[in-house]
């Protein structure tokens, strides 16, 4: 009864709705309505299957689709190579296989549909359904653009419709959201799209990929005990303002930053790019022994989430699931690889194509003669002292003034600025950034530093975070603040998620300010690494509604000053984004991951510059500095003028060895060890190699070879005949 009245009292109705704001047409960002992909018209088909249970649907000059009309599962044929991938194990395959009952027909499934009660005592109890569940019925419809499956289940009232396209790479699989019916008492909770596409056994040669860190293999050949789950994680992380997400504790994770997977088999292999709704799916891989003998990989579509609801401060907290349906077309692209590119490399190489074909990214880096150097200052935080507050300076502008001099001096050719601390009292009160502050010399000071590292060739950006604001501010939390997916305002140790209008509006006007003083640019925080619904009343606002506002606003900024740059560097950002800071490095050392591989790095080198952590704040100094040489990253560091200790009463104080006359030598020294990168920073990565337990190869589009040897604690590198 009590989860009823849950439901009933989140009624939080999934209709889009443009905001009609100042912020938005004062910075040009336009945020459309998400277009639905049509149903396919016209009458059943009824194909005929030939000998081998196969028939024939679509062709292309690559490419040949069949579907078993019996069973519907479906075959692609590679004509270059010969070879077939099928949606599902063989009839050889499965007389071996262990499992029983509904784990075995899932492995006959081109799908397994979780729902849950929308109606009655148990809504947050799973089941699943798939093709060949009981009841199960099936049409088909084909068109010149592909084949659509419509499966209904007529006593849950349930039906949805699966469509398959070929493309000039290989398959595409969607889902229209339109096709989606609830018409009772059950409600879809997920969809596993093609769980069992390519899956492997362990006797195979080769591997699933997944996006864990920079990018992670689980080989075949490798045992993977007491791995209760596999590897299940959502795309760009999990919702943060579902209470629900975070009740497991001491777990370290990478959260996916890029919505991809793929499997190796042998000389074949695909990579599978999440083309819509991305941000509400997960990534599963499976290796034997939890769902099957086989190793599998697939996208996993969540239309709602279970949550924790406190109907008051003194209830217990009751698990419920979110009443509407989130309204979005899912789409996966299969792209297939054979022979040589058919490897992580490969896989790497397909996603930077797919990113190029689709404009998410743009231009290569334009070659320079010096690689940058990208140096964050701190200006200062503050600290509470005596019941008031107080600024502590670490850095000035005239000594930050004197740090980029003193560089350049001593061989750091190149350099851009980022600028922290430089706000009115800190980061005390985010809705009082001006006037800058009066002890780093004020704005007629940090105009002064802006010119002369403009004279020097130096950019300067400033640090800012416009998504978390202090609930005791001015600006309401009870209007402003992000709706948790419980209706309730997401609160979190005093300080609000701000709704992306604000956030907007905030980051107009700070930019309109900092435009007058020069500043290059804005180093933003938040914008690339953290996506959320907003569980308005009249309308739920999508992860997706999200990205694409923060998105407009990495380009309004870029317009205004010149560049924009983010931490992590979530996929959906890279058209925007100027500079990648902490890009993503290691793994997240999950059971399930064998090998840590550059996958995102080789995607990105040569057309977003991007570095991992801050040299001078390394836990293992000489394995993360040659890790950066071998994933093609730039050279960080954060420094402060004076000793970091002066911040240790302040929430900057994770600087804890920052002093630049102490580290100064170090910084040229190994700016020198980077720069003799230098011929290799507008150059794709085309191919990485292990060598040997401790030794790695990157190499160049300009044939260069970079050989990082671990053990030796030392690099080559090979020029090649472009360079």
């Amino acid at each position: 009864m009590l989860a009823v009245i849950v439901l009933v009292l989140v009624l939080l109705v999934q209709t889009w709705k443009p905001p009609a704001l100042d912020s938005f047409s004062r910075t040009g960002i336009e945020v459309s309505a998400p277009a639905h992909a049509p149903l396919y018209p016209g009458e059943p088909w009824k194909p005929i299957a030939a000998a081998d249970g196969y028939a024939l649907v679509a062709q292309n000059d690559k490419y040949e689709l069949f579907v078993q009309p019996d069973n519907t599962q479906i075959a692609v044929l590679d004509k270059q190579s010969g070879y077939r991938w099928t949606s599902n194990p063989g009839i050889e395959e499965l007389a071996k296989e262990t499992v029983k009952g509904q784990l075995l027909t899932n492995l006959q499934s081109t799908f397994v549909l979780t729902y849950v009660r929308s109606k009655g005592a148990d809504q947050t109890i799973r089941e699943s359904v798939n093709s060949s569940s009981p009841g199960t019925q099936i049409k088909m419809i084909k068109s010149d653009a592909g084949l659509q499956i419509n499966y209904s289940f007529p006593d849950k009232k349930l039906s949805f419709a699966l469509q398959y396209e070929l493309t000039d790479k290989g398959l595409k699989v969607r889902v229209p959201t339109d096709g989606i019916e609830e018409e009772g008492d059950y409600a879809v909770f997920s969809l596993d799209l093609l769980p069992y596409f390519g899956a492997s056994s362990a006797s195979e040669d080769g591997y699933l990929f997944v996006p864990d860190g920079p990018g992670g293999l689980i080989r075949y050949d490798t045992a993977h005990a007491n791995i209760s789950r596999g590897y299940l994680h959502e795309v760009y992380g999990k919702e943060v303002s579902n209470a629900a997400n975070w009740s497991r504790t001491g777990e370290r994770r990478e959260d996916i930053a890029y919505p991809v997977f793929g499997i190796k088999k042998g000389d074949h292999a695909f990579l599978a790019v999440l083309t819509e709704g991305d941000d509400s799916a997960n990534v599963a891989a499976m290796p034997p022994g939890i769902k099957s003998t086989f190793y599998n990989a697939y996208s996993s579509q969540f239309y709602r989430e279970e949550y924790l609801y406190q109907m008051s401060r003194l209830a217990v907290p009751t698990k419920a699931v979110q009443k509407q349906r989130l309204e979005r077309d899912r789409e996966v692209e299969y792209r297939f690889l054979s022979g040589d590119t058919a490897n992580y490399t490969g896989m790497a190489e397909s996603y930077r194509d797919y990113l190029l074909e689709s404009g998410e990214l743009t231009d290569t880096l334009t070659p320079v003669e010096h690689i940058p150097l990208y140096l964050k200052l701190m200006g200062g935080n503050y600290q509470k002292a005596f019941g008031r507050i107080q600024y502590v300076a670490a850095t000035t502008f005239p000594q930050a003034t004197d740090i980029v001099k003193s560089l350049q001096s001593k061989g750091v050719a190149d350099s851009k600025v980022i600028f922290y601390g430089w706000q009115n009292q800190g980061d005390y009160n985010m809705e009082k950034r001006f006037p800058i502050e009066a002890k780093l010399g004020g704005e007629s000071a940090a105009k002064s530093f802006i010119a002369q590292m403009k004279q020097l060739g130096t950019d300067v950006s400033f640090y800012e975070d416009f998504l978390w604001v202090d609930e005791h501010s001015a600006t309401s939390g009870k209007n402003d603040a992000v709706r948790a997916i419980d209706g309730t305002a997401f609160i979190e140790d005093g300080w609000f998620l701000a709704k992306p209008d604000l956030t907007i509006a905030k980051a107009a006007d700070t930019i309109t300010k900092l435009k007058k003083l020069g500043v290059s640019g804005l180093h933003y925080s938040g914008l690339g690494e953290m996506l959320f619904n907003d569980y308005e009343s009249s309308g739920i606002l999508t992860r997706d509604y999200t990205k694409n506002v923060y998105n407009g606003l990495l380009d309004y900024t870029r317009k205004e000053l010149g560049s924009a740059s983010v931490f992590r560097g979530n996929a959906y950002v890279l058209g925007q984004t100027d500079y990648i800071d902490g890009l993503p490095s290691e793994s997240s050392y999950d059971f399930m991951i064998d090998e840590t591989v550059p996958f995102y790095p080789m995607v990105l080198h040569g057309y977003v510059p991007y570095t991992f952590g801050e040299g001078n704040l390394r836990d293992d100094e000489e394995t993360e500095f040659l890790k950066a040489i071998e994933y093609g990253a730039l050279p960080s560091f954060f420094m402060t003028h004076d000793d970091s200790r002066k911040l240790k009463d302040t929430d900057s104080n994770y600087l804890y060895s920052s002093r630049f006359d102490k580290w100064e030598s170090r910084i040229v020294e190994e700016y020198g060890k980077f720069d003799s990168l230098a011929s290799v920073y507008a150059q794709r990565i085309v191919n990485h190699e292990k060598l040997s337990a401790n030794k790695y190869v990157t190499t160049y589009e300009n044939g260069t070879r970079v050989i990082v040897d671990y053990a030796a604690k030392s690099f080559v590198v090979e020029k090649g005949g472009g360079a």
